[in-house]
């Protein structure tokens, strides 16, 4: 008798993800309320438990948990550099996602993976127009990354940070998506590459791959890789629109006169925006390193320290 079962619809899995769990708030501090990759999850595929863990029998690789860590204790496998090469190589580029990647310039796992740092850096690192494949969304285990990514893309719209010489649109099915394979010669390569983008070219597509799983000191600091995108970023962009960045992604840091200055904050910090200091008196503090994650506020046994959020930030909390 013939097998009319449908074949399993192709999407990601655990393998998609690389998981630092000494950056985990909450192995850094057991007290620590975060739990913001467990909520956005959509098949319950993260474990919070002694370690953080990524069920395999569950998860598809929707990547929206490395969209919102925000230590970097959950990233993705794929070189997102590299699809930023390929995509600067046409004039209108089209990116998606495994279940896509017949009619699109460049892949991720899942779009669900494009936090805002990301679409701020394809922003201004693209011109023209880019397209973000979502035409096989429709019936994919991750298609509520949909809403994600679209509530993503008008915060930036919102904060005035996509208005400029790319325009992202969103593709839902086969008549929105304007694809070509284009074939690029040697002249046009190396006219995409005018920009900033072609100066940083040969690091960025020198990225080695990297264990699913790492292993790193407890003091080792870091920032993760999508805040090293928006830094990146910022250093090629007008003066008044690197303001505004600042005003969406930043955040400040007060203390107050019960500080002790014991430089526990600085300690538990996984970025390095907190440096200590002489014995004491507060830690210094680096706004580009600070994520917001708050760690440091939860951390503070005097209840010292004070952590001020943009109104971005702020809803990407909530």
């Amino acid at each position: 008798m013939a097998d009319h079962r449908k074949p399993p619809i192709a999407t990601g899995d655990r393998g998609e993800l690389r998981i630092d769990a000494s950056r985990c708030m909450r192995m850094r501090y057991s007290e620590s309320s975060c739990r913001r990759c467990a909520a956005v999850c959509p098949h319950d595929a993260v474990e919070l438990g002694d370690a953080l863990a990524i069920k395999p029998d569950r998860c598809t690789g929707c990547l929206l948990c490395t969209a919102e860590c925000p230590v970097g204790a959950l990233e993705q496998v794929g070189d997102f550099y590299g699809c930023l090469g390929q995509l600067s190589r046409v004039p209108e580029p089209v990116l998606g996602c495994i279940r896509s990647k017949e009619s699109s310039h460049a892949t991720m796992a899942c779009l669900g993976g494009l936090s805002e740092e990301h679409l701020v850096t394809l922003c201004h690192s693209l011109s023209g127009k880019l397209t973000l494949n979502q035409t096989a969304c429709s019936d994919c285990p991750n298609s509520t990354m949909a809403a994600h990514l679209k509530a993503r893309l008008d915060g930036l719209a919102e904060a005035g940070l996509i208005d400029c010489s790319c325009r992202i649109v969103m593709a839902e099915s086969a008549q929105d998506l304007k694809y070509r394979d284009e074939s690029v010669d040697r002249r046009s390569f190396f006219r995409a590459f005018r920009t900033s983008l072609f100066k940083s070219t040969a690091v960025l597509l020198s990225t080695t791959v990297e264990p699913a799983d790492r292993r790193v000191e407890y003091a080792g600091k870091r920032l993760p890789i999508r805040r090293e995108l928006l830094q990146w970023t910022r250093n090629s962009i007008p003066r008044e629109l690197e303001g505004r960045v600042g005003e969406h992604f930043d955040c400040g840091i007060t203390f107050a006169d019960s500080c002790t200055g014991c430089q526990a904050c600085a300690a538990i910090c996984s970025t390095g925006a907190l440096k200590p200091g002489p014995s004491d008196t507060a830690p210094a503090f680096d706004h580009l390193l600070c994520t917001g994650c708050g760690l440091c506020g939860e951390f503070c046994l005097d209840g010292a320290l004070q952590i001020s959020c943009t109104q971005g930030h702020r809803r990407r909390l909530e």
